[in-house]
């Protein structure tokens, strides 16, 4: 079901500004959302909806210090001192589905934020200064992977007043590099407790690192049953759970989904119910999607029968942390990614997701304006080839829809496998 069009549908526009700060809105929703729950195809992405939503009612209702963060914070902090962790970046993927995306857009321009930058950032900004975000009582953000991250959320931060703590990431993956980290995130987590009046609850932190972990493991049994043949859930469908990756660990919330998820994935795998009739490619995904209605994941897996097996962004790449040394093991979180530092490091990562999916072939979104993910594409591109993994790098933008191009999109889309049958 569109939820987007649910929403849409109850919300006019004219309303929709006040209906983000009034109570009776979240409940309507909620009820909306519920009286349709058995159209849900995954239980999973039904208590995750729910869950986002008193998430966003936390954040738009002011129910606790609310904190603005880019997608590559660990949120392990936020949760654990009982703040109200909020991401613009996914707002605005969530504002495209609402329909405020165009006035955001031209919001940004008449503040002469420029076009070459990430859209995400421009929407977000659009949308904020239009007055669709709730206001942040402070803001962080971290300096690894996204160039346009911390330029825009201290740019909010001063817009609305309220404290910026940057954590400024090295490249290197050394003993110096985590004992930096390390005593950046404890000086930003007792700065931000100072800031915003919450008391430090050691027993409410380190209960945020433990349902880390157990998200975390939930994860990786969901990805070890996404390896499987035949695969049981469409990356259509897989794609709508990466916004735990972005802002949810940390949260009880998240490993009930995950929980969820890979029960619902081992039984449809006993029963052998196929996310499309006849597999006929497997392939891994890179970077994001667009989150507009395209027709990209309905000729891929519906008419071709080439199966997203796999999303880069929900490799887990850090090792579980340690509750007795809680600012030591989310710096190296931090310092895991796989795309931090040399590029050497996302290839051996990517091509270890080929071997663990048995793909096929490798789409990689290619989002206008982030250099982080693509920089390094031709020589990702000759690590395929020497593999003999087809590659297709599809240029677009995951939130302007203005730069989607449907024919060319389709014909590359076609070429790429033809591609896949030759092989």
């Amino acid at each position: 079901m569109d939820i987007y069009q649910l929403i849409r549908s109850h919300l006019a526009g004219p309303l929709r500004r006040r209906a983000f700060k009034s109570p009776w809105a979240y409940r309507l929703l909620k009820q909306l959302v519920a009286a349709q729950k058995k159209r849900y195809s995954w239980q999973a992405a039904y208590e995750l909806l729910l869950n986002t939503i008193d998430q966003v009612a936390a954040a738009y209702l002011q129910q606790g210090p609310v904190v603005w963060h880019n997608v590559f914070f660990p949120t392990e902090i936020l949760y654990g001192l009982g703040l109200v962790p909020f991401a613009p970046e996914a707002a605005a993927a969530v504002a495209v589905g609402l329909g405020v995306a165009e006035e955001a857009f031209r919001v940004a321009e008449g503040d002469w934020v420029s076009g070459e930058s990430c859209s995400f950032h421009r929407l977000a900004y659009g949308c904020d200064r239009a007055g669709y975000l709730p206001p942040p009582g402070a803001v962080v953000c971290s300096s690894h992977l996204c160039d346009a991250a911390p330029q825009s959320l201290a740019a909010a931060a001063g817009y609305h007043n309220v404290p910026f703590y940057l954590l400024d990431v090295p490249h290197r993956q050394d003993a110096a590099a985590f004992n930096y980290v390390a005593r950046q995130l404890k000086s930003i987590t007792f700065s931000l407790a100072d800031a915003l009046g919450v008391p430090w609850d050691q027993e409410r932190f380190q209960e945020a690192l433990l349902a880390s972990n157990t998200a975390r493991e939930h994860l990786l049994a969901v990805n070890r049953l996404r390896g499987q043949r035949p695969a049981c859930i469409r990356g259509d469908e897989a794609h709508g759970f990466i916004y735990l990756m972005l802002a949810g660990f940390g949260s009880g919330a998240a490993a009930a989904v995950y929980r969820q998820l890979a029960a619902e994935l081992e039984q449809r795998w006993r029963e052998q119910r196929r996310a499309v009739p006849e597999e006929r490619a497997r392939l891994l995904w890179l970077h994001l999607r667009p989150y507009y209605p395209t027709e990209i994941f309905n000729l891929l897996e519906q008419k071709a029968g080439a199966v997203v097996v796999f999303e880069e962004m929900h490799h887990v790449y850090w090792e579980p942390l340690d509750p007795a040394r809680p600012f030591y093991s989310l710096a190296g979180k931090v310092l895991s990614h796989h795309g931090l530092g040399c590029i050497s490091r996302r290839i051996e990562a990517i091509l270890a997701m080929v071997d663990a999916y048995q793909v096929d072939g490798v789409i990689h979104f290619a989002h206008w304006g982030c250099r982080q993910s693509t920089a390094g594409l031709r020589l990702l591109q000759d690590a395929l080839r020497d593999r003999e993994i087809p590659f297709l790098n599809l240029e677009g933008d995951c939130v302007d829809k203005s730069k989607y191009a449907p024919g060319a999109t389709r014909t590359r889309l076609e070429g790429f496998l033809e591609m896949l049958r030759a092989v």
